[in-house]
């Protein structure tokens, strides 16, 4: 076996798509912070050129408006890299054998609006010119960025798709609402999304659609119902119990056992399990 396939079969998937969805989340939140320099910086901007030249603030702001630039441009370029073994789109796309032709539109893209030759003369693995007089500066409109940020974002939801299944994009829902409660490091808020708690009646549409496809499904589980001991048929990953008529959702998931159900009107049920641990509360559907 070659080292290149070698290193893709010991790559576990999970790590290398958790670690992808960091990355592109560190891009996001450096796009995020970005933003908040530039309106801090035009709300202290005079209209006099002179004056703003010999602003130590608007400096200050300038400078770091541009290293948050440049730290997109180079991770989007890393990105883009055809590296087995290095946190890109293209070995994802290796590992899981799919979306090939998306990965090679977003690598066209980034080669076709100069962001890897823009990490390569100013930021990172950087080349040096032979003579003084060949040194350029290459400048890479936000635009052009913000689309490249877009595409990677994307790309990225395709591969949770095929990772996560159905949930991913509820998760996804889920985590553009924290989007600016931004976590330290960024990434973390990122590898956690696949643990972010989806409301009881995603929760159900989810579980339905994995035991559809065959990812999950239904599990017996002993519990007391109105005081009389029965099996239930349960959905344990995601804490949805099929009473016949109706679905059950359990205030924690995963389940690891579901101690009672009192319930006569399905609106008004009430339960006691646990999961991560326990608690009382939830909520039945038709």
């Amino acid at each position: 076996m070659s080292r290149h396939k070698l290193r893709i079969h010991n790559t576990d998937t999970d790590n290398l798509i958790s670690n992808l969805r960091g990355e592109v989340g560190e891009i996001v939140s450096s796009w995020v912070l970005y933003k908040d320099v530039m309106l801090a910086a035009r709300r202290i901007r005079s209209s006099d050129p002179l004056e703003n030249m010999t602003n130590a603030s608007l400096n200050r702001l300038s400078i770091l408006a541009d290293r948050l630039s440049d730290d997109i441009v180079a991770r989007l370029a890393e990105l883009a890299e055809r590296k087995i073994g290095r946190l890109n789109f293209y070995f994802a796309s290796v590992k899981l054998k799919a979306l090939d032709n998306e990965v090679n539109d977003f690598i066209n893209y980034i080669q076709r609006n100069r962001l890897q030759e823009k990490r390569n003369s100013d930021i990172s693995h950087k080349e040096l010119p032979e003579k003084w007089s060949y040194h350029s500066y290459l400048r890479i409109d936000p635009g052009i960025i913000l689309r490249g940020i877009a595409h990677a974002l994307r790309l990225m939801k395709r591969f949770d798709v095929l990772h996560l299944g159905p949930s991913s994009p509820y998760l996804w829902h889920e985590s553009r609402k924290k989007r600016y409660e931004l976590m330290a490091p960024p990434k973390a808020g990122y590898l956690l999304l696949p643990h972010l708690r989806l409301p009881n009646s995603i929760r159900i549409k989810v579980a339905l659609e994995e035991i559809r496809m065959g990812i999950s499904g239904w599990d017996g589980l002993p519990t007391e119902i109105n005081g009389e001991m029965v099996t239930v048929k349960a959905n344990k990953k995601w804490g949805v119990v099929n009473l016949g008529t109706f679905y059950f959702v359990t205030p924690e998931y995963p389940v690891y056992e579901l101690k009672s159900i009192t319930y006569g009107d399905p609106a008004k049920s009430k339960g006691e399990g646990s999961g991560s641990d326990k608690s009382q509360g939830n909520e039945a559907y038709k």
